[in-house]
């Protein structure tokens, strides 16, 4: 496979013989209660492209960014949000092929190959901003969203460097190398928090070679090799926590052979082949299925040795191993992107196809899951920003499903790598659910669902982050000075301010990194308590435990006035003058 770059035109990926928020979620649960199950055609972008990057955002809209098309290297992007599409500006890179993370702070973190400069979306404020300089310019590396937040970005070109993106001081550091060079590899974040990556190719051809990332030591060591070494093929991370390798560009060609990697025993297993060999599926990252809410993988779209794009996509059951046809997109395409929403559907945007001719697209699909009939839970809103380890509480109807006596499950699915997890309830009615607490957690944008009877309600959109330390407070006159500690971990996603809040009303603010400011307006005498809560550039944090009671109190009022000329002696004796007729006074005797 080899990369053309033309400054008039671009030239998409080729694997040659040889590789050389509530009103958002609600309007889109509405389409997807509207839409038919399976294949619906969606509003079109305005502009085609291919190799572009997707991702989901906090509220619930997509964004995709650059790309090419016939016009060469596309250097913009859009929104997708109610059913239409909105022009978010030119991110001041272009490049062949283009990755995209949304961190912790809601921003997305974009490259795109042949740049060394990345840049962030703002989506609040539809702004682009800086995000560094990268050590190197990489094309086809993986870009994976760690526990922590931050951002591993690894491999591409002729390298077999890593380096890290920091989304609090958006710098990039270097961090361990692996064994050998891979591009066009398969990533994905493992439950434990190591990182896989799964084959690719270099200038030997297809890499034989599996390796595991550790961030807490910040090193690479070999993972078992997988079956049938390959480049551009998906993996995705499976609800019990293996990950599956399919399809993809082998040393024979385009393969349908699928595999599957358990981290616990360090093996890889064939599994179920594909029903059609395809790769450049419609992903996000790019050729990477998409894990839908049931467990199910969906692989859609790709193309084969011949460059002829599939236009039937395919499902994979965790639970047999095996893979049946799901229909057919609205138009067959390779190298588009694909996002879970969080009401369950799949969107897809742009790709090409080679045969009979070059041709870029700008069409959308919605793939609408099946799901068990009965009746939907719905949920009540929440904050999109949610304590760190402390129960989930959902509110709304249906919890208990038609019958009354069904027992709700939650589930969590990480939309970065489509990780699925399980609560049942600690309590529940049919109005209101509690969950045991929840622990640790990946950093990432989760989808919370209440499963009843089989069937998921509406995804609502949560972060996970720590409060504020314990605020203490200093006391002073009429006014008490409050500090704490930041929040301990953030999931990549600092505080921009803090706003202290006492139990009687008056408070006080201060952007970060400070950690203290001071109330003013308070009755001495009186005790006060304290809350303190960050404000995080996607929205406001988890309230602070509560301060120890703090009562103001006056101070003494200002001493004698020195008289000039006069000695230490002289201003003592004035000042015990001055006492004396104090006394005097009180006492009526200073009277003549």
């Amino acid at each position: 496979m080899k990369l053309i770059r033309r400054p008039a035109q671009a030239t998409p990926i080729r694997q040659f013989a040889r590789p050389t928020t509530l009103g958002l979620v609600t309007l889109l649960w509405q389409f997807h209660a509207m839409a038919a199950v399976g294949w619906n055609v969606d509003a079109p972008m305005a502009d085609p492209r291919a190799q572009h990057a997707g991702a989901l955002l906090d509220d619930g809209s997509v964004a995709v960014f650059n790309g090419v098309n016939r016009l060469g290297f596309v250097a913009t992007g859009e929104r997708y949000s109610g059913g239409s599409w909105s022009s978010i500006g030119g991110s001041g890179i272009a490049g062949n092929v283009t990755e995209a993370v949304t961190l912790g702070t809601g921003h997305v973190l974009v490259r795109s190959d042949g740049s060394t400069n990345a840049r962030l979306y703002d989506p609040v404020a539809n702004t682009w901003l800086p995000a560094g300089t990268q050590s190197a310019s990489r094309s086809l590396p993986s870009m994976t969203l760690l526990a922590n937040g931050k951002v591993l970005v690894a491999g591409g070109s002729n390298l077999n460097t890593a380096e890290l993106y920091d989304p609090e001081t958006r710098t990039w550091t270097a961090t361990g190398s692996m064994s050998v060079v891979h591009r066009a590899h398969g990533a994905v974040l493992l439950r434990d928090g190591r990182v896989l990556v799964a084959s690719g190719f270099n200038a030997g051809g297809e890499v034989p070679v599996a390796e595991l990332y550790d961030p807490v030591a910040g090193t690479w060591s070999l993972a078992a090799a997988p079956l049938v070494p390959r480049h551009y093929a998906s993996l995705t991370l499976l609800a019990d926590g293996r990950a599956l390798l399919a399809g993809g560009f082998t040393a024979g060609g385009v393969t349908t052979h699928a595999e599957i990697y358990d981290p616990v025993a360090n093996t890889w297993t064939a599994t179920g082949a594909l029903n059609f060999p395809r790769n450049g599926a419609m992903g996000s990252p790019l050729a990477h299925a998409t894990v839908l809410s049931s467990g199910l993988v969906l692989m859609a779209g790709g193309s084969d040795i011949a460059r002829n794009t599939q236009p039937i996509a395919e499902l994979y059951d965790p639970a047999t191993g095996n893979w049946s046809p799901a229909g057919s997109m609205g138009t067959a395409r390779e190298n588009g992107t694909a996002n879970l929403l969080p009401n369950g559907d799949v969107l897809l945007t742009g790709g090409f196809s080679s045969n009979p001719s070059l041709t870029f697209y700008s069409a959308v699909d919605r793939y609408v899951p099946a799901v068990p009939p009965g009746p939907a839970a719905v949920t009540n809103a929440l904050p999109l920003l949610q304590r760190a380890g402390a129960a989930l509480i959902l509110n709304g109807t249906g919890f208990t499903g038609g019958t009354g006596t069904s027992t709700p499950q939650l589930q969590l699915q990480r939309a970065e790598n489509g990780a699925i997890s399980l609560w049942a309830p600690a309590s529940h009615t049919a109005t209101s659910f509690t969950s045991p607490p929840l622990g640790t957690l990946p950093a990432g944008l989760y989808m919370a669902r209440l499963i009843v009877d089989g069937v998921p309600s509406e995804g609502r959109l949560v972060r996970f982050t720590d409060p504020v330390g314990t605020p203490a407070g200093i006391p002073g006159n009429a006014q008490v000075t409050v500090s704490w500690a930041p929040p301990l971990d953030n999931g990549g996603n600092p505080p921009d301010s803090y706003t202290v809040t006492s139990n009687a009303g008056p408070g006080c603010s201060v952007a970060a990194p400070a950690t203290s400011c001071t109330v003013t307006g308070l009755v001495n005498g009186t005790p006060y308590t304290f809350t303190v809560r960050a404000q995080h550039p996607n929205g406001l944090g988890p309230v602070s435990l509560t301060s120890a009671a703090v009562t103001p109190t006056a101070v003494a009022g200002p001493g004698p006035t020195p008289v000039p000329g006069l000695s230490p002696f002289g201003v003592a004796l004035t000042a015990l003058m001055a006492a004396a007729l104090a006394v005097l006074s009180r006492r009526g005797l200073a009277k003549r």
